[in-house]
């Protein structure tokens, strides 16, 4: 746009920008500006030519001109501010206040009444966020044996593979293609905090390899990184180019069942089940991945209205017995809400044959 601006030599400058910030003329939204060795300094409003003559101690040779100026790009202080005035009052009320962060790229889940907007929203969100080059939208749930979630992006740039940096450790993710959430980053934490050097860990879902790599990164310790997801297991090999790592990540594609059976029964100190809505059925197999004097398992569920953190851990017993295990239940968390009266839980388990 065009702004009124002083034009004085560059070698004034300074004095000058001190005594238009002590009559409040600069205009402090706009940048001061160079070209040769002349600046420019802009005004908040504009000034008669005669008034120069109170800067004439400065210089003699000020001038009044117009610039063609950008005002500087200040950060909201959040997403409602940045949408006020954008969007209706009402759907002001019902932006998520969260979202998920991934490296560069941001995934938002809206309301369908949003839809007409969410373009809008998708910028703000960048502005907001100015590390954030892309957004995405969800548009549906975790599906399928690869456990992806349909996106469609509304703002940025199209890409969808990223770097994603968790405790020092640094992940190779795509978004599209492989299911990862930063929302996990205390329970990786919490998990690999409890991991003893030397250990065998079987990571029998392990996704991109968040608690594989962290693992490794903590101790010297042997980690089988197993998933179906052949992206998955793409993006966790590039991961393994980009640390250094302490202990050891042998990543490995395919169905857990087959993998376990004929490469890995009683191997791991500790087994790491991340799939909260069907681990249950491969129990019998994280079981059989123990050493003979048993191990760690460390099962993560959902509970619901018909379904209790109580329940869910009675089950989970019985079917262990029915196994030929005996279970102690170590410790019980409630990980994160993951739909409405749903929560994503993990049962800490030390089993033993008997």
């Amino acid at each position: 746009m065009r702004k009124v601006c002083i034009q004085v030599e560059q070698r004034l400058g300074e004095r000058l920008r001190q005594l238009l910030v002590e009559k409040e003329l600069l205009d402090l939204e706009f940048p001061i500006t160079k070209k040769d060795d002349l600046l420019f300094f802009p005004l908040r409003y504009e000034i008669p030519k005669s008034q120069l003559s109170k800067f004439s101690h400065i210089s003699t040779e000020l001038k009044i001109v117009e610039k063609e100026l950008e005002p500087f790009n200040r950060k909201p202080p959040d997403l409602a501010t940045a949408l006020k005035g954008k969007l209706p009052d009402p759907l002001i009320e019902s932006i998520p206040h969260s979202l998920d962060i991934i490296g560069e790229i941001a995934v938002v889940e809206l309301d369908k009444t949003m839809t007409p907007y969410e373009s809008m929203i998708g910028k703000a969100i960048m502005k907001v966020n100015s590390r954030v080059t892309t957004v995405y939208v969800k548009e549906g749930g975790i599906t399928g044996k690869r456990r992806i979630r349909p996106l469609r992006l509304i703002a940025g740039k199209a890409q969808s593979k990223t770097i994603h940096t968790e405790y020092g450790v640094r992940l190779a993710i795509d978004v599209t293609q492989t299911y990862f959430s930063p929302r996990l980053g205390t329970e990786h934490d919490r998990v690999t905090g409890l991991i003893q050097p030397n250990e065998v860990i079987v990571d029998m879902f392990t996704g991109v390899g968040p608690f594989a790599l962290l693992a490794a990164n903590r101790q010297p310790v042997t980690v089988y990184a197993i998933d179906i997801n052949k992206h998955a297991i793409k993006c966790l090999k590039k991961s393994l180019t980009l640390n250094r790592l302490t202990g050891k990540v042998i990543p490995l594609v395919g169905d857990v069942r087959n993998i376990v059976q004929e490469r890995l029964l009683g191997v791991a100190d500790r087994v790491i089940m991340n799939l909260p809505h069907e681990a249950f059925s491969f129990l019998d197999v994280a079981a059989k991945a123990t050493k003979q004097h048993g191990g760690t398992i460390h099962f993560y569920g959902i509970t619901s209205q018909t379904k209790s953190l109580e329940k869910i851990s009675t089950e989970v017993s019985a079917q262990l017995r029915k196994q030929g295990y005996k279970t102690t239940i170590q410790r019980t968390r409630i990980v994160r809400p993951s739909a409405p009266h749903e929560n994503q839980i993990v049962l800490d388990l030390q089993v033993v044959p008997g």
